[in-house]
Formats: C-alpha cells, sequence, structure tokens
C-alpha cells in the first residue's frame, strides 16, 4: 500500500513539473529563472500556494452554492471559481518562488489557467467516451 501511494505522489509531482516545465516554455521571454532550482521550488510551492488560493476562494464557493438557483448556474460558478482558484495559486507561486523573476505575471498565471481547464476537458471527454463504450456493451 505504501508503494501505491508513493507511486501516485510520484506521478502526481511528474505532472506539476511537466506543468511547470510546459508554462516555463511557453513563457520563456517572461519568466527569468536564477537556475533549475527555482523551477523544482516552484512545484515544492504549487500545493501550498493552492491550497491558500482555496481558502481565500471557499467562502465565494460556498455563497454561491447556497444563493444559486439552478443546477446550471451552480456549475458554471464552481468551474469560474475553479479558474480564479488556479489563477491565483499561480500568481502566488511566482510571487513567492526564490530566484524566479517574472516581467508579467499575469500572464503565465492566465497560461496556467488555460492549460488546468483544457486537461480538465480533456479528461472529462475521455471520461464520457469511456463510460458510452461501457453503455454500448
Amino acid at each position: 500500500m505504501t508503494v501505491l501511494g508513493l507511486g501516485i505522489l510520484a506521478v502526481l509531482v511528474l505532472v506539476v513539473l511537466a506543468g511547470v516545465l510546459v508554462v516555463a516554455f511557453l513563457s520563456s521571454n517572461l519568466i527569468e529563472a536564477d537556475s533549475a532550482g527555482s523551477l523544482v521550488w516552484a512545484v515544492v510551492l504549487c500545493l501550498p500556494c493552492g491550497l491558500l488560493a482555496g481558502v481565500f476562494a471557499v467562502p465565494v464557493r460556498l455563497a454561491v452554492r447556497l444563493t444559486a438557483v439552478s443546477d446550471k448556474i451552480k456549475c458554471g460558478a464552481g468551474t469560474a471559481m475553479s479558474a480564479t482558484t488556479t489563477f491565483l495559486g499561480a500568481l502566488l507561486v511566482e510571487t513567492f518562488t526564490p530566484g524566479l523573476h517574472v516581467e508579467h505575471p499575469w500572464l503565465p498565471a492566465l497560461l496556467t489557467t488555460l492549460l488546468v481547464a483544457f486537461a480538465d476537458l480533456v479528461i472529462r471527454h475521455m471520461e464520457s467516451r469511456k463510460s458510452q463504450r461501457s453503455s454500448d456493451v
């Protein structure tokens, strides 16, 4: 069981590292890192900064869920809050990472948000295809 947990943790760290590297590569003219250690620090800070961004978003998310009338509005508001939390988390990572200098911090944060949203769409599409295949059988 420990090996399974460590394997899942390793996969998650690799996915986050790949995401940081993709954003750093695509925003190479905006991001300047003192060393490769700065990118490792960015990966390490993703979880605490994401949690901190989530703490700010939880009251708004709960208020929207309590006041929203329809399920469609609740779903849309949840998606918007998720994107906002991702954007704020990316801004916090850029701010608190030692050795990382970002010229316009909102552009890489927006790119991160769009990449996470795209990954979510791909995962949902794959899940819907999988459920369609299982219902066809």
